[in-house]
């Protein structure tokens, strides 16, 4: 790894930061997270009013509404809450290749991470929904269903990958590296999560997160973060939406013959989809079974103090602040 100008100093007689630095440390990212999401939400919040009262018919189009997720947030909140990381020590991973066998592998785990996560959603998401007694609609298969598809490919299947590993990996783990691979795996795919600011999103965003963030920094290089990001937003969100554009689900799931008949073509393609899709979660869960103990984590240079890196990222100030909004804005999530 290549150090940069550092500003925290490690206690000569442990090797660690002190539970002070450490706390400081953490409190950065907390009050980073906090800031990106208050400005990005603040400026959103008077960008759409103004809009809706004046050019209503634009405030309904899907373009508008994708550019209004994009650009009060990376061209605005990150660069602004940005100095607060500034005097971060920054690390940058070592250079690695990926072969062609591990990239199938990486498939393969990115597609049982999101099966296992799409399913604790579904739970979670059952709960509520028992809750209130109605359903919770979810906000991404919503926004999917009425955008058309070359919008969902240019973005959500090209600029959302690019621009979320160039905040989250790019920029997020490289500040937190230097306390340890660790680190900088659980915290940027943590942010990764909350940012997406629903339940139905909440887990799969996570453990796909942790294993970006894990591609990134054994590998030092964005490209392939970036393709995984690519490829996992087209199945999930690129083909389905096709499918869901041409093909009554109710008409097939009641057994109707005659559209069913009619249509044996698209509903061939979208079961071989299907297949594809839950064989391939099912190898990534064999190959993480098998492959789990090669997955070594590195310590950084200023690792925390033993046994307390937890209890230090969790128990300051700036995580405070920051778990306190994201829940509020998770709860408000499932009463809207």
């Amino acid at each position: 790894m290549k150090k940069q100008k550092l500003h925290f100093t490690p206690d000569l007689l442990t090797g660690r930061l002190t539970e002070e630095d450490t706390k400081k440390y953490f409190s950065r990212f907390g009050w980073f997270a906090f800031a990106v999401f208050l400005i990005c939400s603040v400026i959103q919040t008077v960008i759409a009013n103004v809009v809706y009262f004046v050019a209503p018919d634009i405030y309904y189009n899907h373009i508008f509404l994708n550019l209004l997720s994009m650009i009060p947030l990376y061209c605005m909140a990150v660069p602004l809450a940005y100095l607060i990381l500034r005097h971060l020590p920054k690390v940058v991973p070592i250079k690695g290749k990926m072969k062609a066998k591990d990239m199938f592998f990486c498939v393969c785990i990115c597609l049982s991470l999101m099966m296992v996560g799409n399913y604790i959603s579904q739970i979670i998401m059952t709960f509520f929904q028992t809750l209130r007694g109605e359903v919770i609609e979810n906000p991404l298969e919503s926004a999917l269903n009425n955008t058309p598809i070359w919008s969902v490919i240019l973005f959500t299947v090209i600029l959302a990958p690019i621009l979320e590993e160039l905040f989250f990996r790019g920029i997020v783990c490289k500040r937190l590296l230097a306390l340890g691979e660790g680190y900088a795996i659980v915290i940027p795919a943590a942010f990764f999560a909350l940012f997406h600011g629903n339940f139905y999103q909440l887990f799969y965003a996570f453990t796909l997160g942790c294993f970006f963030s894990f591609i990134y920094v054994k590998t030092g290089k964005l490209r392939y973060t970036v393709f995984l990001h690519m490829l996992i937003n087209f199945i999930g969100g690129a083909i389905p939406t096709i499918f869901f554009t041409n093909l009554d689900l109710n008409a097939m799931m009641e057994g109707n013959l005659e559209y069913i008949t009619a249509n044996m073509i698209p509903i061939f393609v979208l079961l071989i989809y299907e297949l594809i899709n839950f064989g391939g979660a099912i190898a990534g869960v064999i190959i993480i079974a098998t492959q789990f103990r090669k997955f070594k984590l590195q310590s950084g240079i200023l690792p925390p103090p033993e046994k307390k890196g937890a209890s230090c990222a969790l128990l300051n100030v700036g995580t405070a602040v920051a778990i306190a909004l994201f829940t509020l804005n998770l709860l408000s999530s499932l009463l809207i």
